[in-house]
């Protein structure tokens, strides 16, 4: 698992950023707590008329498993300038252990996001602060392997310290399930983590 772990994470971190050349903007995300840590990478092609989004992540645990994501969608603002919502699709893969049984994970899942971005309010407040808010679930008929179901929701609020640096704490759920022969594997996880992320 260790190895896995490795290989995502320069993947991200040393891959991707190749990508984000000209008018992109990416940024580099690292959250952690007791338990866990978790690395995220995104850009975003403004060129278009809506701001097509694409990034991964990885999310290892020392509870057993280990969390690998690609994933695309399509945001744009709505109803105000500071409100922004997306839709896409997001793949995960990983491993989960349990009584020394390994259980592999592959789904494919459908991506809700929400931001609201107090920065960017009309009144000026220049509140340095945003809320972000993700949402992602695979039904059975879209996972494979041992995977029988895939859920995950994060709350994220991220406080604008510098121009291209923010603190950020979050809440995030998960809720797998994972079938081998007679064995299954029911695994829920509520965490609260700290971390920081740097803009380009």
């Amino acid at each position: 698992m260790s190895n896995r772990l490795t290989v995502f994470i320069l993947i991200i971190f040393f891959v991707f950023p190749g990508f984000t050349i000209g008018e992109e903007t990416a940024g580099i995300e690292v959250n952690v707590n007791s338990s866990d840590v978790e690395g995220k990478f995104e850009f975003r092609l403004p060129r278009y008329e809506t701001n097509i989004i694409a990034g991964a992540g990885v999310l290892y645990s020392d509870k057993n498993y280990l969390i690998s994501n690609l994933n695309i969608s399509l945001a744009d603002q709505v109803f105000v300038r500071p409100l922004s919502f997306g839709i896409g699709f997001k793949g995960n893969f990983g491993t989960a252990e349990k009584y020394k049984i390994d259980y592999d994970m592959a789904s494919i899942g459908f991506l809700l996001t929400g931001e609201y971005d107090f920065r960017k309010h009309e009144d000026r407040l220049n509140i340095p602060l945003s809320i972000k808010s993700t949402f992602s679930i695979s039904p059975e008929p879209l996972c494979f392997i041992d995977t029988k179901q895939y859920f995950d929701f994060t709350f994220t609020v991220y406080w604008h310290v510098l121009k291209n640096a923010s603190i950020l704490a979050g809440y995030r759920h998960l809720d797998f399930r994972f079938k081998k022969s007679t064995e299954t594997l029911n695994k829920t996880d509520d965490s609260l983590f700290l971390g920081c992320k740097l803009h380009f």
